[in-house]
């Protein structure tokens, strides 16, 4: 059935509470996280115990970094391949998208990435050891619901 173009559709995509899990709401709690693996494939989560600060942090920190390092790199390659496409170039494949990828495991990449000063360094530190608490935490979470050890 197809769903016409103007209709409202609301999707309630499954949202996990963490802290729930400590309470007397667990099992509702790992009743959700059943139906995401089960039905949906994903969940986010709430409360999970990443500070705000960090994460603001780390957003702010990547932003400064992208206007500061790669921002002009950025545009004078869309520059330059604007300029080749007028000339009859095939730019329809172009990566239009200005990355770069920070690792923590297995072993991290920060210094190697160039343009990173000290403190972006020790934040995606941070940060990436977060999250790998957070994973594990998740992890246990999932086995649990398995019922594995």
């Amino acid at each position: 059935m197809a769903i016409p173009a103007n209709a409202a559709v609301s999707l309630n995509f499954p949202v996990i509470n963490m802290e729930k899990l400590e309470t007397g709401e667990r099992g509702a709690a790992m009743e959700v996280i059943h139906d995401a693996c089960k039905n949906w494939g994903f969940f986010e989560l709430l409360n999970h115990g990443i500070s705000h600060k960090l994460m603001d942090e780390v957003e702010r920190v990547s932003k400064a970094h992208y206007a500061a390092c790669r921002e002009d790199k950025f545009k004078e390659f869309a520059a330059r391949t604007l300029e080749a496409g007028e000339k009859g170039a095939d730019v329809k494949d172009v990566d239009w998208e200005s990355t770069f990828f920070v690792r923590h495991l297995p072993a991290s990449n920060l210094a190697d990435l160039p343009d990173l000063d000290h403190h972006y360094r020790q934040v995606m530190k941070e940060f990436a050891s977060e999250i790998e608490k957070l994973a594990e935490k998740v992890l246990d979470l999932l086995c649990e619901n398995l019922g594995l050890e």
